[in-house]
């Protein structure tokens, strides 16, 4: 059990930390607002895997293999996409980061854990990771697995995941300190034109 703890540990890692649409929304509200924000979009980013976890270990993620309920996820994970990048790319024109008066209100982390949340839940493939588990388990020499391992692994999984939360938002906070006007800009349109990209992969995917 230990090992399959600390192998889930490091397939948690691996599976956070690759850049994506969650490490997009991460950069680009923590470098205008500072650590909650970004730690918010980690967290809700979180409970979204969670959820998707808990769906394809019960076996309820077959409901994905049906058309038109992943055509539906599909298309409200693009429009949130695209959403979320013409926000950046909208921020990127500005310019300057919010004024230090309006940051306070602006900072408050609701929406940020909302975007994170969403992020994965609305991303039909998501579930398939979680009902590839079994054939995981295998691999890493679980003939047969029980509950009890898939108990293990989630646990290693989301213990590793929370850490990420910390990590990754503390190094955004820390690359806001030296942020400069122009490195702001290119930050929010990098971000922005990568979700949109994002966007467009997941329809053609979806419709394909």
């Amino acid at each position: 059990m230990l090992t399959l703890f600390i192998a889930a540990f490091w397939v948690g890692l691996a599976f956070n930390a690759p850049p994506g649409a969650v490490a997009a929304e991460t950069l680009r509200r923590g470098l205008a607002h500072g650590f909650r924000p970004a730690f918010a979009v980690q967290v809700g980013s979180l409970i979204g895997d969670a959820a998707w976890a808990i769906v394809g270990l019960t076996g309820a993620g077959v409901l994905m293999e049906v058309a038109a309920a992943r055509g539906l996820l599909a298309a409200a994970g693009v429009a949130l996409l695209a959403w979320l990048g013409l926000q950046a790319l909208r921020d990127a024109a500005r310019g300057d980061r919010p004024a230090a008066a309006a940051e306070a209100a602006a900072g408050a982390p609701d929406g940020a854990f909302l975007a994170g949340a969403l992020l994965p839940l609305t991303n039909p493939f998501a579930v398939a990771y979680w009902m590839a588990l079994g054939g995981a388990l295998v691999a890493l020499g679980i003939e047969r697995p029980e509950p009890a391992h898939y108990a293990v692994f989630f646990a290693g999984f989301m213990t590793s995941s929370v850490l990420w939360c910390f990590i990754a938002a503390g190094v955004t906070a820390w690359f806001r300190r030296i942020l400069t006007p122009v490195l702001y800009r290119t930050v929010n349109a990098a971000c922005g034109l990568a979700l949109v990209a994002m966007a467009g992969a997941l329809g053609v995917q979806a419709w394909s």
